[in-house]
């Protein structure tokens, strides 16, 4: 205490004054102890102000509906992949597309009649990733959308 100077001991000696008297509490924040204010409607006992921290549940379970939702949307999202590498493929490779490369004499003429699948698989994984379809059943949707729309492709484009 006699590093204190005049004004921080008298300042202490009041506050230890008031805190042995029983006053309230000048400081505005009661973190541990008994309330200063006396609640009106309920006379009970003194509890600590001090309270826990609730912890917040990681894991929220998925409703079963939501679940269903997610494989149709699996479904739908590799449909939708796999027109778009379609569409893209015929686009860049064919030579009667909007953009006319000239690919006949690479090594890729052999295999340019598979780039649909090589985009639409790009651009499926995706989906499955940014949407977390990571499951069994949402995988197998998504390879079914996969396949549906290069079997039915043709009808699509017909009707």
């Amino acid at each position: 205490m006699s590093s204190m100077t005049h004004g921080q001991r008298q300042g202490f000696e009041d506050r230890l004054a008031r805190i042995q008297k029983g006053g309230a509490n000048t400081m505005g924040e009661v973190h541990i102890g008994p309330r200063d204010e006396v609640r009106a409607s309920k006379k009970s006992k003194h509890t600590n102000t001090v309270r826990m921290k609730k912890r917040k549940n990681g894991n929220k379970e998925i409703g079963r509906s939501s679940g269903m939702t997610l494989i149709i949307l699996a479904f739908i999202f590799g449909a939708l992949s796999m027109f778009v590498g379609q569409s893209a493929a015929f686009h860049f490779f064919h030579p009667l597309g909007l953009i006319q490369l000239d690919l006949s004499e690479t090594a890729l003429a052999p295999h340019l009649n598979m780039a649909h699948f090589a985009i639409g698989g790009a651009l499926g994984v995706l989906f499955c990733w940014t949407f977390r379809l990571t499951s069994i059943l949402r995988l197998a949707a998504m390879g079914a959308g996969l396949f549906v729309m290069v079997e039915y492709h043709t009808d699509m484009i017909k009707s």
